[in-house]
């Protein structure tokens, strides 16, 4: 939730999806700027009722953020190795990791792009350093569904520069070692980091689009 907060602090009018609305934080519910909307990505339906839901409610989106994602272990119920060892790979777990980590967010593009009409409007794909030949942090296992979906998502996020309007801006960002429920030993606050991707709207340049960069704006190695 940190791009929530973050956001909440900065007096902007925040849509959240999610799947379980009632494990939103009460203290996030309190702020009046803040809208909850349910929300699967994976699931065409629910992105076109989310859409009608948003777009009754406000005619532009400065900022589409997609955050949603599975891990190693959110993906396969805590059974890792069906996505991270050769020998157990498992076609199905596989599939539902491209599913949410790299097809989805093109899905909620999509289907968003109407609103996205301002005169600067941020496309934000969150992916992973994982993603990378040359990962800043170490590696125990081949992690082949996380690495290789996050990669789709980075070059889906290049692909969409063939389609989006001029005013649209779009780049897929390593947000760095989080701390998440997906990620509990992450180093860094996310609202912080929320920023720090935020940021990079903010100093934008041109050669950012369409491209994978770190939250400190400087390009992450392929």
């Amino acid at each position: 939730m940190g791009f929530s907060k973050y956001f909440l602090n900065e007096g902007f009018k925040v849509f959240i999806g999610v799947r379980q609305p009632k494990k939103v934080s009460a203290e996030l519910k309190k702020n009046k700027n803040l809208i909850i909307i349910k929300l699967d990505v994976s699931d065409d339906k629910s992105i076109k009722v989310a859409f009608k839901e948003v777009s009754n409610q406000t005619d532009h989106l400065d900022y589409l953020i997609n955050n949603a994602g599975l891990n190693k272990d959110s993906a396969t119920n805590g059974n890792k190795e069906l996505v991270c060892n050769l020998k157990d790979l498992d076609r199905i777990s596989l599939l539902k990791m491209f599913d949410v980590n790299s097809v989805s967010p093109m899905m909620v593009l999509k289907s968003f792009l109407p609103l996205l009409n301002s005169q600067y409007s941020f496309v934000i794909n969150i992916t992973s350093g994982r993603s990378s030949y040359k990962d800043e942090y170490p590696n125990t296992n081949g992690n082949y569904g996380y690495r290789a979906s996050k990669a789709a998502l980075n070059l889906m996020t290049f692909s969409s520069l063939f389609d989006l309007p001029k005013n649209v801006k779009t780049f897929a960002v390593h947000p760095g070692g989080v701390k998440t429920d997906m990620n509990p030993t992450g180093e860094h606050d996310p609202v912080e980091q929320a920023k720090m991707i935020v940021d990079i709207s903010k100093n934008w340049k041109d050669e950012y689009n369409g491209k994978f960069l770190r939250f400190d704006g400087s390009f992450y190695p392929l």
